[in-house]
């Protein structure tokens, strides 16, 4: 049996600062910060910048848009009806895609569906906007960790060699 290569144990690692900095904080949900770690740990450090970086304008879109959302229905539009609700959630996806390729963030798009769903059918009774700040905090502590994690090995090795070039 073969056994597991670094990025999974970066990957694992990765999720589980993600889990105690929820504890720490102890108002966030860890789910998202978590997907936000796996999804931006890469074998390169360059893929995951990238991924983050892509994570992050699908962050934002998705948040703003959600919340957007959130708030017109809760003070101007209340949606009963749950399959009313679902068929605007579903026809909603064409802005929140049209402004990620408008923006030339196409490798966002995706994403920025994900955030708005779960922002849309995921909340609370938070504010919208508390709500949506929250996720996105959430998913930038997944990344940053992912990264740090990332970066991690790139920092040992070039220690390593400085002391082998210094011997």
């Amino acid at each position: 049996m073969k056994l597991p290569g670094l990025r999974t144990i970066k990957t694992c690692l990765a999720v589980f600062i993600c889990f105690i900095i929820d504890l720490i904080r102890g108002d966030g949900v860890p789910f998202y910060a978590a997907i936000a770690a796996i999804l931006c740990m890469k074998k390169e450090m360059g893929d995951s910048i990238k991924t983050a970086k892509n994570r992050e304008v699908a962050t934002i879109i998705g948040c703003i848009a959600g919340a957007l959302f959130l708030f017109l229905e809760q003070e101007l539009i209340p949606i009963d009806d749950i399959v009313l609700r679902y068929l605007i959630l579903s026809l909603l996806l064409i802005p929140v895609i049209h402004f990620s390729v408008m923006i030339r963030q196409e490798s966002a798009t995706y994403l920025a569906c994900v955030v708005f769903l779960s922002v849309t059918i995921n909340h609370a009774d938070e504010t919208p906007l508390s709500f949506a700040l929250a996720r996105f905090i959430d998913t930038n502590i997944g990344m940053i960790v992912a990264l740090a994690i990332n970066w991690l090995p790139s920092i040992i090795r070039t220690r390593l060699l400085k002391k082998d070039h210094n011997k």
